[in-house]
């Protein structure tokens, strides 16, 4: 059985993943004054449950949102937003929870990406970016280097999906997932 402290952490991510959702879709921005008190609250709640254990639990989740999301941004894939913000659920959840939210977050992402392609591009967009991506295979395995193929406009891909909403619905899913699966 679940304790008192888990049923307040889970209650305050899931606070925090809507005002993350309602917040990004609204604006398209995912403030520091969101994802900021949302780790020192995940890390408070760590201290009262745990005591320095439960902090350093949090500390590694955060670690591992940082980890995987850091490096997308890095490249143009992401926001920072969205890098704080994963990193604020890792830090809720722990390391093994982290790398959950993360896969679930992926997969809501990319349904959420491709849902947005086919409804601002519809399937000409699709084809072209199967198509870029592709060739962008092809030469990185001929050549051992990456290729920047631009976007022709067809495809729509200058709009963005508000990933915060890819966030708060894969993290929400993998609370669910592991409340079934434990």
């Amino acid at each position: 059985m679940a304790s008192e402290s888990s049923y307040f952490t889970v209650a305050a991510l899931t606070a925090f993943l809507i005002a993350l959702a309602v917040t990004d879709l609204g604006t398209r921005r995912i403030p520091n004054r969101l994802t900021v008190p949302a780790a020192v609250l995940a890390f408070a709640l760590h201290a009262a449950a745990a005591g320095a254990p439960g902090v350093l639990h949090g500390a590694e989740g955060l670690a591992v949102g940082l980890a995987v999301f850091l490096p997308m941004f890095l490249a143009g894939g992401s926001g920072a937003g969205d890098v704080k913000a994963m990193a604020a659920v890792g830090a809720f959840l722990g390391p093994a929870g982290a790398f959950f939210a993360i896969l679930w977050t992926l997969v809501m992402g990319l349904f959420g990406g491709l849902l947005v392609l086919v409804a601002t591009a519809g399937p000409g967009g699709v084809r072209e970016l199967l198509r870029r991506w592709i060739f962008r295979g092809y030469v990185l395995c001929t050549t051992g280097h990456t290729a920047h193929v631009p976007h022709s406009g067809a495809e729509g891909a200058a709009r963005r999906f508000p990933y915060g909403l890819a966030i708060a619905g894969g993290t929400l899913i993998s609370l669910v997932w592991s409340a079934y699966r434990g």
